[in-house]
């Protein structure tokens, strides 16, 4: 047997020679681009806390330029930030750009010092609005207002909200009419009367879905103590769509649409920002908006002074570009918590009913975490799993039966094994007739990707009840209930057979609607819960940057015996391990992409048979249930362990009935090698065997009346080892590895992460093949 393991090690693949091309924009260059430009901007900072302002704009610039180094995570106490404060708070603005880019800042600093100057800006900005429902330069400029006073006059407002500060929903009625009045037949919109221009076409979008998610009821609406969730006009002839559209067909990140040169470019580039994020879109016009803004910004940032300049009126300066640039950059890398699948549908059927759900939706996520997040909409045609993992949770909204082909089906399942979830919902109940059809379509998808479970009610102690809050499904109707399939160690389908997008675009975040009753109230924000609940199951809090690459693991077996070629088998048992039946085919592939060791796992399970298992010089042993081995079983596992073979063993989901069983088993094995916990300096542990792990991050779960908690310590793994003639022959994980290898973990499993599962699992296998 140990002949085996050195011949596994003596043959080492030759590393990849890597490729001329460029490499895709990653999230470390872009976080490299925004410190030089925050370090610009430290360095241009006046001794009083001030940018060199503009005679017309007193507090514009140098709330621009707090805004981005905010923005760009310039903590608050830092001291260019105390300085900036220091004379923001000493000024009065009386100019539509100062008083929103001010409101703006003190809205994103978030001190409660600062309600009171919010309030006295929003009270500003109220008297300020026009007639037609714009905003001029000056409040006392009357007749002259300008879209571009009046989007950042809503941005500051719809901050000054989410900061807890009321504003009259008038203002928000009055401005949505105006934008709705001054698009264009094409879609867009413009500064003036000639042509659309990419700028203000985004400020009219951003401008809608910032008074929509305030104002209109979308395409649900509330009938006394009723929520009624169709009946609409389900998003046709959306101004937002068709402002989309115009944006889409003259895409561009290296001109200013409309304008076909650089001119305002950088400001047109701040726009394009809030469109992506508050639309939810990752493409525009099939253009990936954030990888081809950053890709540019990035090339044309000045590698010596790492300020950005552009043309045009104001964009010479480089505090002014500089800032847009680093608004961009920082806000548009937001992480994703949600997306919702644009699907193919029959004839009269809508894959999005209410298009404002996930971003209201998001916006109690955000004031939940404390943390500024985003969603995406992802097309699945032309889709591929790392496209579809852009989006931890996918919702995925229908009536009648879905109209997948085999591929799209397949690559949904696909997206499932790699880690995500799914929230098939159906639109049906509170008016909008019966869920039968799609409900059927959602069982006979789950029944080809699971043979082995079924759609069923999620259990009262699911952690999907509480994981963010308690929820009481009596709330959302008398018989409602959330079903679900579990599988990859999680529920990793869900279905909910009544609308709860319906009820995210009618909740509010802020509670300042004034059309809800207290039972509707109740019930919109009992399914906003529910929504947060099955956000921070799936994902644990715990998100990728944009950038960030996908790992999709494609896992080769191997039956056959191969000269220099590790075979690693998983041991037959009946405790349920068949949830994590991809965790060792994972951990194997990622051992092979990280290090030129020829190691593949055998498909399918070896029994408790000395003869075969000495084919194989490591055993994958876990489960989730207590097991006992018959005395004949037991003599097998000791012949393969004198032998030279090595046990690795591993409780699925920290089952503390699987480690109890194993360490029983053993010690009837191998009673004169007992399983004693890992030294902290055991060379296992250390560099020279793949990973240092002296300080890995072990998550452990807890209930309670808020909901479930994650406590996480931080230092060596927790392995118990067991010694046979000097040489490790037996690892126990007592806390998660499997179902982190088997997919991103989440909340529910006391353990590692996938990255530091795979870490344990790879300087284990490395440690036996080279002890």
């Amino acid at each position: 047997m140990r002949s085996v393991l050195m011949a596994a090690v003596a043959v080492l693949a030759a590393a990849l020679t890597p490729g001329v091309l460029r490499a895709e924009i990653t999230a470390a260059e872009v976080q490299r681009a925004i410190n030089g430009g925050v370090q610009y901007l430290r360095s241009t900072q006046l001794e009083d806390g001030r940018w060199p302002e503009y005679s017309n704009y007193t507090g514009g610039l140098t709330s621009l330029c707090t805004l981005a180094l905010l923005n760009s995570g310039v903590a608050p106490d830092d001291p260019a930030i105390r300085r900036a404060m220091h004379y923001l708070r000493g000024l009065t603005p009386e100019q539509t750009y100062s008083v929103s880019l001010q409101t703006m800042v003190f809205c994103q600093l978030g001190s409660a010092t600062d309600i009171a100057a919010i309030t006295r800006n929003v009270r500003w900005l109220e008297a300020a609005q026009q007639p037609p429902g714009d905003w001029s330069y000056r409040a006392t400029a009357a007749g002259s207002g300008d879209p571009s006073n009046t989007q950042f006059a809503l941005l500051a407002l719809g901050a000054a909200e989410e900061r807890g500060v009321r504003v009259n929903p008038a203002v928000f009625e009055k401005s949505q009419q105006y934008w709705l009045q001054t698009q264009k037949n094409t879609g867009g919109w413009t500064y003036d009367t000639r042509w659309a221009k990419g700028s203000m076409t985004c400020a009219g979008i951003a401008s809608l879905v910032i008074c929509k998610g305030r104002v209109s009821q979308g395409d649900a609406r509330i009938e006394g103590d009723n929520v009624i969730c169709c009946g609409g006009d389900g998003g046709q002839d959306d101004p937002i769509e068709r402002g989309l559209d115009w944006l889409g067909k003259r895409f561009s990140v290296r001109t200013h649409p409309g304008s076909q040169s650089e001119s305002s470019l950088f400001y047109y580039l701040y726009a394009l920002e809030r469109v992506g994020r508050m639309t939810g879109r990752r493409l525009i016009g099939g253009h990936d908006w954030y990888r081809e803004g950053a890709e540019y910004l990035v090339s044309v940032q000045d590698p010596f002074q790492n300020w950005w300049r552009g043309r045009g009126f104001g964009e010479t300066d480089p505090n002014v570009t500089t800032s847009f640039a680093l608004l961009f950059l920082s806000k548009g890398k937001r992480q994703v918590v949600i997306g919702r699948l644009h699907h193919p549908t029959e004839p009269g059927e809508q894959w999005q009913r209410h298009a404002g759900g996930l971003q209201q939706l998001v916006r109690h996520v955000e004031r939940s975490w404390g943390r500024d997040l985003t969603w995406q909409t992802i097309e699945l045609e032309g889709a591929t799993t790392a496209d579809l993992l852009q989006a931890p949770v996918l919702v995925i909204s229908g009536s009648g039966p879905l109209a997948f082909s085999d591929d799209q089906a397949d690559l949904l399942k696909s997206y499932v094994d790699q880690g995500g979830c799914i929230l098939f919902e159906a639109n049906a109940g509170n008016g909008c007739g019966d869920a039968g059809p799609f409900e059927r379509s959602v069982g006979q998808l789950c029944r080809r990707w699971f043979p082995t479970s079924q759609l069923e009610k999620l259990p009262p102690n699911h952690p999907v009840w509480s994981a963010e809050g308690r929820v009481q499904p009596s709330r959302l109707g008398k018989d409602y209930w959330l079903y679900g399939v579990q599988a990859c160690c999680r529920t990793a389908v869900m279905y909910t057979p009544q609308s709860l997008t319906c009820r995210w675009e009618l909740s509010d975040p802020t509670g300042h609607r004034a059309f809800a009753s207290d039972v509707v109230r109740a019930e919109t924000s009992t399914a906003a819960q529910l929504g947060q609940n099955i956000i921070a199951y799936a994902t644990g809090r715990e998100l990728k940057d944009k950038l960030d690459a996908r790992s999709i693991l494609v896992a080769d077996f191997e039956s056959q015996a191969r000269r220099g070629v590790l075979r690693v088998a998983r041991l037959a048992m009946a405790t349920g391990n068949e949830e994590a039946a991809r965790a060792l085919p994972n951990l194997t592939m990622m051992l092979k992409e990280r290090f030129p060791v020829r190691v593949v796992p055998v498909e399918g399970d070896v029994p408790l048979d000395a003869e075969q298992l000495a084919a194989y010089p490591i055993l994958w042993v876990h489960g989730r249930t207590e097991f006992e081995w018959t005395p004949f079983e037991r003599e097998q596992l000791r012949t393969f362990v004198e032998n030279g073979g090595i046990v690795l063993a591993d409780a699925i989901c920290g089952s503390e009935a699987f480690a109890a069983a194993f360490r029983r088993q053993w010690a009837l094995v191998m009673p004169d090698s007992p399983l004693r916990p890992m030294p902290a300096d055991h060379p296992a542990l250390s560099a020279q065997y793949g990973y240092d792990l002296s300080n890995v991050t072990l998550r452990r779960p807890a209930g309670g009346p808020g909901g479930v908690s994650v406590t996480r310590r931080q230092g060596p793994p927790v392995i118990e080892v067991a010694e046979h003639d000097g040489l490790a022959a037996a690892y126990l994980s007592p806390f998660d590895l499997s179902c982190a290898l088997e997919s991103p973990n989440s909340i529910q499993c006391p353990g590692y992460d996938t990255s530091e599962a795979a870490k344990i699992g790879i300087n284990l296998i490395l440690y036996s093949l080279q002890q």
